[in-house]
């Protein structure tokens, strides 16, 4: 009776079991086009027609078809400037309100939480491979804090509104690689996708965040990673083709380069070294 009451549970917050970029599956082979996890519909990523044409016709009405984009890095890269060309900075305390951060963490007693302490090398970004309706960082928070995902958690979830904190900075997650490095010495960022949210301002928001990160930890942006860089004992393929829409065919390519451009320029508004 308990699980089939979870089930509704999931039902009604309309977040699936694959709700989360996390060590277990979905697994995309490096070199297949992307599809959702346990699903036959078409790549959303394709344009096609159907189900997955309207998918990206309301989900992508903002952003490029390879993800984040160079103009974006252009336009992070024009900070304005005061006249006589000096370059206009930012608190810290500044960029963390326009990240709108709210903190709502896992309870003691969450399967989520590992109380584990942790001394943060590493920032990773995930995606969260949700596209039911309605899954924004709100949502998420709420499947951790019901413990609807056993025990996977990360840091933070960012959406086009808003990033939740779930778990302080210096305890670790479970969104890497089991016990492997990422979990032990990296905060968790997911990212959200579930139709109607911005990409774009998702990005953003979360190039901002891991920049603020940086500064608060003193760390450069080259450690800055995707969820690719940690492999995963036993799977194949061990490194995960995550965050889809900022590999190169599953690899960190250019358009994952652009985004640390970005978090890099938003380190250095801050006065990051």
């Amino acid at each position: 009776m308990r699980r089939k009451s979870l089930w509704f549970t999931l039902a009604s917050l309309g977040v699936g079991v694959f709700v989360a970029c996390s060590a277990d599956p979905p697994v995309v082979p490096v070199k297949r086009a992307y599809v959702p996890y346990g699903s036959s519909q078409q790549n959303p990523y394709t344009g096609s027609q159907g189900r997955a044409g309207t998918w990206n016709s309301e989900y992508g009405r903002d952003q490029t078809s390879v993800g984040y984009s160079t103009a974006s890095v252009n336009r992070a890269s024009g900070i304005r400037r005061e006249e006589g060309g000096n370059q206009v900075s930012e608190s810290p305390s500044a960029v963390y309100r326009q990240v709108n951060v709210r903190r709502d963490y896992l309870s003691y007693g969450a399967r989520g939480r590992s109380r584990k302490s942790m001394s943060p090398r590493y920032i990773t970004i995930h995606s969260t491979q949700n596209w039911s309706r309605g899954a924004d960082a709100n949502r998420h928070a709420l499947a951790l804090k019901r413990g609807a995902l056993g025990r996977i958690s990360w840091h933070y979830t960012t959406d086009d509104q808003r990033a939740v904190q779930h778990l302080p900075t210096t305890e670790q997650g479970n969104h890497a690689d089991h016990d492997g490095p990422g979990n032990r010495y990296s905060i968790g960022i997911e990212m959200c996708e579930h139709p109607g949210n911005s990409r774009s301002a998702t990005l953003e928001r979360t190039a901002k965040l891991a920049a603020w990160l940086c500064v608060k930890h003193d760390l450069p942006a080259s450690r800055v990673v995707p969820h690719y860089k940690w492999p995963r004992h036993g799977k194949r393929p061990a490194n995960k083709n995550c965050p889809h829409f900022l590999l190169d065919n599953g690899r960190p390519g250019s358009k994952w380069a652009n985004f640390v451009k970005v978090v890099d320029v938003y380190r250095r508004r801050m006065g990051g070294r």
